[in-house]
C-alpha cells in the first residue's frame, strides 16, 4: 500500500483540472485528468505516462447524465463500480462517535443549507455488491464557519472558502477521510488512513480511484449547493 497521508492538487481555474497526487514524502505516485473529447467520461490514471487505471462512465454524455463508472486496470480487469447518489439516502451521523450530537448536528445544518441535494457515491465490487461509500460529513460544509458570512456567500467565488471532509468507508469502517485544505490558486486534500486494519492493495485500487471520481466533481457541486 502507499505510504500515507497522500495529497491531491489540481489548478484552480483549469477546465479540465490535472490531479496531482503525492504522498507521505512527497512522491508523485499518480495523476488523472478527464478527457474533453469523448462520447463517455473518461478519467486516465497514469504515472509518468504510464497506464494504472481508467474510470468510465457507464452512460454516454451525449445521450445521458453520468451516474454509473467502472473502474477498470490497464489491462482492462474490471476492479469495481462507482454508482452516486444523493446524500439523503444516507444517514453520516451514525459515522460518529456520539451519535445524538451528530443527529442533532446535521438536522441544524440541513435546515441551513440545501444539503439534500449532494452527492454521495457507493463503491461496487465486480459483482455489482455495494461493499463502501464516499459521503460529505454535513457539519463540515458549515458556511457559517467562516468570518463575515453574510458578505462573502455574495461572492462569485464564495463556495471556494468552503472546506469539506468526506468518509470513505469499506465494510461498515472508516477506513479514509479526505479533507479539503484552505488554499487559494490550488485546490488541495489530504488523504488520510483512520483504518489500516483489514484494507488490502485490492481495497486500495477501489478506493484511490474512486476518490479521484470524487475531486472531479467535486468544484461543481459544491458552487451549486451554496448558489
Amino acid at each position: 500500500m502507499y505510504n500515507y497521508p497522500l495529497k491531491f492538487s489540481f489548478g484552480m481555474f483549469s477546465l479540465t483540472p490535472k490531479i496531482k497526487v503525492t504522498d507521505a514524502s512527497g512522491k508523485v505516485i499518480m495523476t488523472a485528468s478527464k478527457k474533453l473529447l469523448s462520447s463517455k467520461e473518461e478519467i486516465p490514471v497514469n504515472l509518468n505516462g504510464t497506464s494504472l487505471f481508467q474510470i468510465t462512465s457507464q452512460e454516454s454524455r451525449l445521450s445521458d447524465i453520468p451516474s454509473n463508472w467502472d473502474i477498470t486496470t490497464a489491462e482492462g480487469e474490471k476492479i469495481g463500480t462507482v454508482d452516486d447518489d444523493y446524500l439523503s439516502a444516507i444517514d453520516t451521523s451514525s459515522f460518529v462517535n456520539n451519535r445524538v450530537a451528530g443527529e442533532i448536528a446535521e438536522d441544524l445544518i440541513s435546515r441551513q443549507l440545501n444539503l439534500q441535494d449532494l452527492k454521495m457515491y457507493w463503491l461496487l465490487d465486480t459483482a455489482g455488491n455495494k461493499v463502501g461509500l464516499i459521503a460529505p460529513e454535513k457539519k463540515s460544509l458549515v458556511a457559517q464557519q467562516l468570518p463575515l458570512y453574510d458578505i462573502v456567500r455574495k461572492l462569485p467565488l464564495f463556495f471556494r472558502f468552503i472546506t469539506p471532509g468526506y468518509y470513505i468507508r469499506m465494510n461498515e469502517k472508516t477506513v479514509m477521510y479526505l479533507q479539503k485544505k484552505k488554499t487559494l490558486m490550488v485546490d488541495t486534500y489530504d488523504l488520510t488512513l483512520e483504518e489500516s486494519e483489514g484494507l488490502t492493495e485490492e481495497d486500495e485500487k477501489l478506493l484511490l480511484p474512486s476518490v479521484l471520481l470524487t475531486l472531479v466533481y467535486e468544484r461543481q457541486q459544491l458552487k451549486d449547493s451554496y448558489q
